[in-house]
């Protein structure tokens, strides 16, 4: 097999590989497998903060794949499909019930549409695990999907079964607690 130049998630897998795991070939599904599991325990890592729920989390995004594999009709399309699996897997094993919004919350002031002056921020910071870890699980996977994952909030809405202005009102109020936090 050549050297892949894409990485992660846009890695191409021959389309016969990808037919080959659709028809149950163990070969070809442990080529699936060691081709994406990377990015996908990289970005259940990032979602959760806990290596080890990361690799179990992993393999339940994989047995779910092989079995749902058959489904997929463009083999150019196992990267996307594989993400949006790896998100939806890691959210449900963290969905909690709902909590109530605050309308009269100032998080308007923020500057939340500016995602660079956003990401930009946040590198800047000097240790940033240490100030996302005075985030509940909630904030940080929404911080975590906009981001680094690039979701817009009506991606996340529609994946937290959730009115997009609940997932700006609580985006807002990570990201205003993660200030108030680093300018101590």
């Amino acid at each position: 097999m050549t050297q892949n130049a894409l990485t992660g998630f846009a890695q191409q897998l021959d389309a016969q590989v990808i037919k080959g795991a659709q028809a149950g070939r163990r070969d070809c599904q442990r080529q699936l497998f060691e081709t994406y599991q990377r990015p996908v325990q990289r970005l259940i890592q990032g979602m959760c903060r806990d290596s080890e729920l990361a690799r179990d989390l992993t393999q339940d995004v994989f047995l779910i794949a092989f079995e749902k594999v058959a489904q997929l009709r463009d083999p150019k399309a196992l990267g996307g499909w594989l993400k949006q699996l790896t998100v939806n897997t890691a959210l449900s094993h963290f969905r909690k019930p709902q909590q109530q919004t605050n309308s009269d919350d100032s998080a308007a002031q923020l500057d939340a549409d500016d995602w660079l002056s956003q990401t930009d921020w946040l590198q800047q910071l000097d240790d940033i695990d240490t100030l996302l870890s005075v985030l509940d699980e909630h904030e940080y996977q929404l911080i975590w999907l906009y981001l680094v994952e690039g979701y817009s909030h009506e991606e996340l809405a529609e994946l937290l079964n959730e009115q997009a202005a609940t997932v700006r009102q609580r985006y807002h109020r990570a990201l205003k607690k993660l200030r108030q936090r680093s300018s101590r």
